[in-house]
């Protein structure tokens, strides 16, 4: 061995984790890139000239595996991404299309999911902090008004003089439990994690109207398309088209009383008896129902994250903030009113 080679484990750097907006940055550059018909080179080595931290090495790195001749599909795939499929499948279709459509698209998606990750923290951070502060009022000032005055005011619930004395032992123990809880939330909302189904449905559709839409072959459409929603069972498919059993059930699977999916139903039917008509025109209602199915399963999507993660927050703190004041009434103040009334 000469004594300027190193093993490989020595020479491999570690990968820089690029966050969604960053990624997201990253895709709309090479989009722009693609949409002006520029080398991709170009973008790369001005990202890694102007930016700095994460976005300028992995430009960086993407730059130097382009110049060894790798493609760009290729160059993404050594960045180890969770998304990684999805990007190598926009990049794909971005380059068979010559329109970047399907990388603004991905890029929008990673900042929608930035901002869903705010907005979850933001809308979950006034029911935790409210149960803090209620926590924090009972340990120090509610039990130990029970315990010191135990002799004195007899109309004490049982619960509420158990509860003191315990409290005073083990104050330390619901903290411990709450901070483990939180931190496995935590680390489950940062772990990568398949797409919802909605969402996955989403980019199939979408993906695959953008590549007909580019005169793409249909098998070809159909995998990138696969690639995009993470469809594993299409992307084992050999030459899979709109007659596969699983794309006839994608299709399918978004029921729509549209004058679009009613005009895609009356073609379909139409072909099963008397034969394909005007190519032209079954590619562009095909076209118009995938357009229409994708926008179906993103307001699906749309309104399951604002149930899960807006309306449900805002009841949860109207009801911890009813139940701490209505406890305070029977448990506390209740007793003390009885018992200095009748004086």
């Amino acid at each position: 061995m000469h004594g300027d080679d190193k093993p490989p484990e020595l020479t491999k750097l570690a990968m820089p984790h690029l966050k969604d907006p960053q990624l997201a940055d990253l895709l709309e550059e090479l989009g722009s890139t693609i949409e002006l018909k520029l080398p991709a080179s170009d973008s790369l080595r001005r990202i890694a000239k102007q930016q700095r931290g994460c976005l300028a090495q992995v430009a960086s790195r993407l730059l130097t595996s382009l110049e060894q001749g790798e493609t760009l599909e290729s160059c993404f795939g050594k960045l180890e991404l969770a998304d990684g499929s999805q990007v190598a499948a926009a990049i794909r279709g971005a380059e068979k299309t010559g329109t970047p459509e399907l990388l603004y698209r991905l890029a929008e998606l990673l900042r929608s999911r930035d901002e869903l990750k705010n907005t979850i923290r933001l809308n979950w951070f006034y029911p935790c902090l409210l149960c803090i502060i209620a926590y924090i009022l009972f340990v120090t000032s509610l039990a130990p008004l029970v315990r010191e005055n135990n002799n004195l005011i007899a109309l004490w619930p049982p619960a509420t003089v158990q509860t003191s004395a315990w409290i005073h032992t083990y104050w330390w123990l619901p903290p411990c439990i709450v901070t483990v809880l939180v931190a496995a939330s935590v680390s489950m909302l940062y772990k990568p994690r398949r797409l919802p189904a909605s969402l996955s449905r989403y980019l199939f559709y979408s993906a695959l109207a953008s590549q007909l839409e580019g005169n793409v072959p249909e098998n070809e459409a159909i995998r990138t398309a696969a690639m995009m929603a993470n469809e594993d069972e299409l992307l084992q498919t050999t030459n899979a088209s709109f007659s596969t059993p699983r794309v006839r059930e994608l299709l399918e699977r978004e029921q729509s009383h549209s004058m679009v999916s009613q005009a895609f139903e009356l073609h379909s039917n139409h072909t099963q008896r008397e034969g394909p008509g005007s190519d032209s025109e079954a590619k562009l209602i095909r076209r118009a129902h995938l357009r229409q199915l994708a926008f179906a399963c993103e307001n699906k999507f749309r309104r399951r994250e604002v149930l899960l993660h807006r309306i449900i927050p805002s009841l949860v703190s109207f009801g911890l903030g009813i139940l701490f004041i209505l406890t305070l009434v029977a448990l506390f103040i209740a007793p003390i009113y009885r018992e200095v009334s009748p004086l």
